[in-house]
């Protein structure tokens, strides 16, 4: 199973930046920083997984590819600051690493304007 493989890159990494944290922390934040792409890039088959479901539900629903669009890059913008700011943090930036998280914040929340105002208009055209 694939999460055995991941969960074991993930605790091989932290064993290796407990070790290495001490005497060497450049090195220990680059070997982090490489295990998390690591498992990112074993993911890849599954987020093709997910786009393919979505393209189904887009075109079976006849929602609006803009709307499943903008929702799949809110997504995408928390994770990647959620793993920005994880990696910050660890490596001994915890304030910079909730500048990151804010940021994100900030940004889903613009991304995510247009589709409250479709809800709106949906909401007051059944009112």
């Amino acid at each position: 199973m694939e999460i055995f493989r991941i969960a074991a890159i993930g605790i091989i990494t932290a064993l290796c930046v407990l070790v290495l944290r001490e005497n060497r922390s450049d090195i220990a934040t680059l070997i982090g920083i490489a295990g998390g792409v690591i498992i990112l890039l074993s993911l890849i088959d599954y987020f093709t997984q997910i786009f393919d479901f979505l393209k189904q539900l887009i075109d079976k629903a006849g929602i609006d590819g803009g709307v499943i669009k903008a929702l799949v890059k809110i997504v995408g913008i928390g994770y990647v600051a959620e793993f920005s700011a994880g990696i910050v943090e660890e490596s001994g930036s915890k304030a910079l690493a909730e500048k990151i998280a804010l940021g994100g914040k900030v940004i889903i929340f613009i991304m995510s304007i247009p589709i409250i105002k479709l809800l709106f208009e949906i909401v007051s055209s059944m009112l």
